[in-house]
């Protein structure tokens, strides 16, 4: 049936065919290197942006540091113009600064007035309408700032500060949270409580918790009762004699390394 069967040798396949990789240079390897770090960079960006809003919680702020050289006297609701009005004329008859955090139903009350009142001074934000912000959703959270932030700069036709002073000192994450993406730095509350919303507070007893503070203090009054307009005199002439500045928060704040 025929001779026998011859296999045909095949030739050895070289190195050079049989392998698909191919040298990598130095530039090649630094190319690819950049290319992955721009990869890691777009992926991080990525990340970052998905983190919880968290991130951008208003700190809480209960006082400024001591080097400050100075206090803040704040005033906070404005249930009476006429009582503010005598407050701001006696910080400006002593060069003194206060920072008036003012409800924004109080305000739209008599705007011209408040206007005038309040030239010159610092304002933050203490809700449209006084709410416990602790109790409320968010959505009401986020209105009452936003609202207020709006009647203020309409009316005083500047921005106010952006610090929060929550209603009753009431606040939590949640709220500071909330703060923080309409852009708010600080919650502030105080580290110096004067009581003088108490119907037993006398013009004696506000001097006396007014000037029992320390340099980077924030002292907490109301912008309402006659008793605290006629304390405040006595007040800036105790720390004025001491050498201590009465400057707004947006000053002793920045003065903080927070």
């Amino acid at each position: 049936m025929g001779g026998p069967i011859r296999f045909r040798s095949r030739q050895p396949i070289s190195a050079e065919v049989a392998s698909p990789c191919v040298p990598v240079t130095p530039q090649v390897a630094s190319r690819a290197a950049s290319t992955a770090l721009v990869l890691v960079l777009a992926l991080a960006l990525v990340l970052i942006a998905s983190l919880p809003a968290s991130a951008a919680e208003a700190t809480l702020i209960k006082s400024g540091p001591r080097s400050s050289g100075a206090v803040a006297l704040t005033f906070d609701d404005g249930w009476s113009s006429g009582a503010c009005a005598s407050i701001t004329k006696t910080l400006r008859a002593y060069g003194a600064k206060g920072t008036f955090f003012v409800n924004g139903n109080n305000l739209r009350l008599q705007p011209a007035k408040w206007r005038r009142v309040l030239k010159g001074m610092p304002v933050g934000n203490h809700t449209r309408s006084h709410k416990n912000l602790k109790l409320e959703s968010s959505r009401v959270v986020t209105k009452q700032i936003r609202e207020n932030e709006a009647l203020h700069e309409r009316i005083l036709g500047r921005p106010m500060l952006k610090v929060l002073r929550p209603p009753y000192g009431a606040h939590d994450r949640r709220v500071r949270r909330l703060a923080g993406q309409l852009g708010y730095k600080h919650t502030v509350l105080w580290n110096v409580d004067t009581f003088d919303w108490k119907a037993s507070a006398t013009v004696g007893s506000v001097i006396s918790r007014a000037t029992n503070a320390r340099p980077g203090s924030i002292i907490l009054m109301h912008c309402g009762r006659r008793t605290t307009a006629k304390a405040v005199p006595a007040i800036i002439r105790h720390y004025k004699a001491r050498g201590i500045e009465l400057v707004g928060l947006g000053r002793l704040l920045r003065a903080d390394a927070s």
